[in-house]
C-alpha cells in the first residue's frame, strides 16, 4: 500500500495535492458483478474532511464527504479512463478546471447538482464550502451511463462530443438546484443497512433514480428556458427576495410582504421566483428550513424542541413532521447514523481505494 499523502493543509487553511491522484480502473473495471466495496472513513489520506463514506460497485462509484467546518480543499487528479461525475453540493462550491489548459469548465454552486463528464487528462477540483458542508459524488463508467441517456436528449451530443474529443466538460449549459428528492435518495444510499447482494441492488435502483431525476430535470429546464428567459432586472429581483428569506429562516414573513420588501406584487414574485430558482418561494424556504435543522441536529447542541422553533415552527410535531416528510426519516434518526462519526476529533477522507490510488 502506498502512504505518500495526497492532500497537506496550508498555512492559509487550503488543503493542496503533493502529486496528482491516479484513477486506478483497471481495478474498478476488474470487479465481478458479485463484489462490493465498502468504507467509511478509509484510513489513508488525513483531509479537512469530518466524514467519508464510499461505496464502490461494477459501473457506479458512490462517495459522501462531510465538513463539519468551513472549508477551502483543491486537488488535482488524472484518470487511466474517461467517466461521468453525478455530483451534488450542499453549502459548498464546486469548481472542475482544465490543467492542461487552466480553465474552468463546471462550477457547481451551493445547493445545485450537474453531470461532468471527466476525461483522462490531470483535472483540478476546488471546494470552498461552508459548516456542514455535504458533497456526493457518484462516477459513473462511460458505458454505464450510456445506458441510460437517450439519443434525443438535451445532454446527449454534449456527451457524445466530449468523448469523442476527450475533452472535459459539463453537460448541462449551467448547474441546477438539488430537489428534495434527489437528497432524500442520497441520504438513502449513505444509510444503506442491506448486505451485499440487497445492498447492490439498493444502490443501483437508488443511483439511477438519481440519474433519472437530473435527466428529466435538465431536459425541463430547457424547454423552460426555450419558452422565456428573465431578464437581469428580473434575477435580480429574485436573488434579493432569496437572500431575505435565507436571513429569516425563523421568522418568515407573507409572500405578499416579501413581495412589498423587493418592490413588486405577490403574482410578479411567485412567477419570477420560480423561473430563477427552479423551485417555488416555500418550497425554498422548506429547503432552508431543513438544511438549517439538519445542521444544528449533527452539531447535536441543542434539542429537537429548540432547532423547531429555530427553524420557524411553532410546534416541534409540526417540525418532526415537516422534517420526516422532507428527508424521508425523522429528525432523531440523524443522531443514531450520523454524530457517531462526528464526534471523533479527526476523520480520514477516501483515496487510495480501488477508485483512487496515488500515482
Amino acid at each position: 500500500m502506498n502512504n505518500n499523502p495526497l492532500f497537506a493543509t496550508t498555512r492559509s487553511g487550503i488543503c493542496r495535492h503533493h502529486q496528482p491522484v491516479s484513477l486506478a480502473y483497471t481495478e474498478f473495471f476488474s470487479l465481478k458483478e458479485h463484489e462490493i466495496i465498502d468504507r467509511e472513513n478509509p484510513q489513508h489520506v488525513r483531509t479537512p474532511v469530518d466524514q467519508c463514506k464510499e461505496f464502490l460497485i461494477p459501473g457506479i462509484h458512490f462517495m459522501h464527504f462531510i465538513y463539519k467546518s468551513a472549508q477551502k480543499e483543491e486537488v488535482v487528479f488524472k484518470s487511466k479512463e474517461s467517466y461521468i461525475s453525478m455530483v451534488f453540493c450542499q453549502k459548498i462550491d464546486c469548481t472542475y478546471i482544465n490543467q492542461e489548459t487552466n480553465t474552468a469548465f463546471a462550477e457547481i454552486y451551493r445547493n445545485e447538482h450537474s453531470l461532468v463528464f471527466i476525461s483522462n487528462q490531470e483535472t483540478k477540483i476546488k471546494w470552498d464550502g461552508d459548516a456542514g458542508a455535504e458533497v456526493f459524488i457518484i462516477n459513473l463508467t462511460i458505458d454505464y451511463f450510456e445506458r441510460f441517456i437517450p439519443q434525443n436528449h438535451p445532454l446527449h451530443q454534449v456527451f457524445v462530443s466530449s468523448v469523442y474529443e476527450n475533452t472535459p466538460a459539463v453537460l448541462g449549459e449551467y448547474a441546477l438546484q438539488v430537489s428534495p428528492r434527489m437528497l432524500t435518495l442520497l441520504y438513502d444510499i449513505v444509510q444503506c443497512e442491506q448486505k451485499q447482494y440487497y445492498k447492490r441492488l439498493f444502490i443501483k435502483a437508488k443511483v439511477i433514480e438519481l440519474l433519472m431525476l437530473q435527466l428529466e430535470q435538465f431536459e425541463n429546464a430547457g424547454e423552460r428556458a426555450a419558452v422565456e428567459l428573465p431578464d437581469n432586472i428580473h434575477v435580480e429581483k429574485m436573488y434579493r427576495a432569496r437572500d431575505i428569506i435565507t436571513s429569516n429562516i425563523g421568522n418568515s414573513c407573507s409572500i405578499l410582504d416579501l413581495a412589498q420588501q423587493i418592490g413588486t406584487n405577490d403574482c410578479y414574485l411567485k412567477k419570477h421566483f420560480k423561473q430563477v430558482f427552479g423551485t417555488t418561494v416555500y418550497g425554498y424556504l422548506q429547503k432552508e428550513r431543513m438544511e438549517k435543522s439538519r445542521v444544528l441536529l449533527l452539531e447535536g447542541e441543542k434539542k429537537i424542541s429548540e432547532i423547531a422553533r429555530l427553524a420557524g415552527y411553532k410546534h416541534a410535531s409540526h417540525f418532526t413532521t415537516a422534517f420526516k416528510k422532507y428527508f424521508g426519516y425523522l429528525p432523531n434518526k440523524i443522531k443514531v447514523f450520523l454524530l457517531p462519526f462526528l464526534s471523533q476529533p479527526e476523520m480520514i477522507a477516501l483515496m487510495e481505494s480501488p477508485f483512487f490510488a496515488t500515482a
